[in-house]
């Protein structure tokens, strides 16, 4: 009898809501999430969704390809940066340098205004004439982001060096409002704003000013204590919502990690799978943009050289990678809202399109989301062989959507894939039947319809072979 029991059906699940677990700096082997995040619900369970499509905005959009160099929303309206024009909710309002990415603060004051830079030359909106800035005083050549704080609008030379403006003037430049962030001899990359701080990212080092109202000179002062010891790879990676900061970091070690700043406190949020992936991966040409949709924040980062896109969500402190149709690097420079109806808005690279972002799209402008679920290698905790007589799977009900399956016995290898076999999600209770002998198996779910996909788990039947 109990050589009979040992080989009974044995049903086991397998959760499809995994964190990346590379061994190495290549995502071709291990668990990951392609396309698609993870939410844990009321029960405890995680589910797998497939990530926000994109539908293109025509009123925002320009009639042919352009760069994407930078988006804003200000008092109500969306403002674009493509080539060399500045746009207002769609209308054309003026020229500007062709050339970088461009980050833009507010100013009040009795006019309030928009101050935009893309690290060569500065412009100020009124809300009725575009204006560059070139009082002499200006930094002729300044670095990624502007901070203003209590009227002063700031921006960082590579020397470290904090230049502020007049009070609600930013085309008028103190020559007398500076100071260097000195703490240590770094040189500056970035910087930002958080709560009521004005803070400086440098090459190894970040450092934080308060208001202290000094009379002549600038009116920053140091926050002692608050200096972190991580760097800034690239301006461009630097993005803030709700008061929290986010950069792909650097120390003297050089190790590349993702940081997030809250309150002043740093950490690393980066887990070490997602730190092989970006370590020695060049970042001179990048892009970083945010999300907030439905309960997730995502902050998202882009490597051109490395072809990586990766997505942290805030709120299940999860990464995720995504990509375009082909399996590329997501091809988004630029992320802001539009006011009326709370409209979540992304600005493509190169192709002159600005989208729509919503989990109710299905597909990037028409074009197919190729969803893939890799699972660990996995083997129900025996060393022996096990038959599996079916799989099925615990997802939501939707017709015309199909999950497509294949497995791997032979540790990720290339060519020792099996071939898809499709899963009908239009099934009360989708399965297989028949995927054959292992003692080791990793499973690729790929998804690609014009449909929702919301998925858990699969339950394996299974029979015990010997040792």
């Amino acid at each position: 009898m109990a050589q009979q029991s040992d080989t009974v059906g044995l049903p086991k699940r397998i959760p499809l809501a995994t964190q990346a677990a590379n061994r190495d700096d290549s995502s071709a082997k291990d668990a990951k999430l392609v396309n698609c995040y993870v939410e844990k619900s009321q029960d405890g369970d995680y589910w797998v969704y497939k990530r926000q499509g994109l539908s293109e905005d025509a009123d925002l959009s320009r009639p042919a390809a352009a760069t994407g160099r930078g988006m804003f929303n200000w008092r109500g309206s969306v403002y674009t940066i493509f080539n060399g024009d500045l746009f207002k909710n769609g209308v054309d309002i003026g020229n500007v340098q062709n050339a970088g990415q461009y980050t833009f603060s507010a100013s009040l004051g009795a006019t309030p205004t928009l101050f935009m830079g893309n690290g060569s030359f500065a412009y100020v909106w009124d809300d009725a004439t575009l204006t560059q800035v070139t009082d002499v005083d200006f930094p002729a050549a300044f670095l990624p982001g502007s901070a203003y704080l209590d009227g002063t609008t700031y921006v960082l030379k590579a020397d470290a060096t904090v230049q502020g403006s007049g009070i609600n003037t930013p085309l008028v430049w103190d020559p007398l409002n500076f100071l260097v962030a000195q703490i240590e001899p770094d040189a500056g990359v970035a910087i930002a704003k958080q709560l009521v701080y004005v803070v400086v990212l440098k090459e190894w080092t970040t450092e934080v000013f308060y208001d202290a109202a000094n009379a002549t000179g600038s009116p920053l002062g140091t926050v002692q204590g608050a200096k972190v010891s991580y760097g800034c790879v690239n301006g461009a990676s630097v993005q803030s919502i709700d008061d929290i900061l986010l950069w792909v970091s650097t120390t003297r070690s050089a190790q590349a990690q993702v940081v997030m700043m809250q309150g002043l406190k740093a950490e690393v949020v980066s887990t070490p799978p997602i730190e092989r992936l970006i370590d020695n991966v060049s970042f001179t040409t990048m892009y970083s943009w945010l999300i907030k949709d439905e309960g997730h924040t995502f902050y998202v980062f882009t490597s051109v050289e490395a072809n990586i896109t990766l997505a942290f969500d805030i709120r299940e402190r999860a990464w995720f990678q995504w990509t375009d149709s082909s399996g590329n690097y997501f091809p988004i420079c630029a992320s802001s809202y539009r006011t009326a109806g709370q409209q979540h808005l992304v600005q493509h690279i190169s192709n002159g399109k600005v989208y729509l972002v919503d989990r109710e799209y299905y597909t990037d402008a028409g074009t197919g989301i190729p969803v893939n679920v890799y699972t660990p290698n996995w083997d129900a905790g025996l060393d022996r062989n096990k038959q599996c007589t079916m799989l099925r799977v615990l997802a939501d009900q939707q017709t015309g959507s199909t999950l497509y399956v294949r497995t791997n016995d032979e540790d990720y290898a290339a060519d020792k894939w099996t071939k898809f076999r499709p899963v009908d999600l239009g099934m009360k209770r989708p399965f297989l039947a028949n995927l054959g002998t292992f003692r080791r198996r990793a499973h690729n779910f790929y998804h690609n319809s014009n449909t929702p996909l919301r998925i858990k788990a699969i339950d394996l039947q299974l029979d015990l072979g010997t040792l």
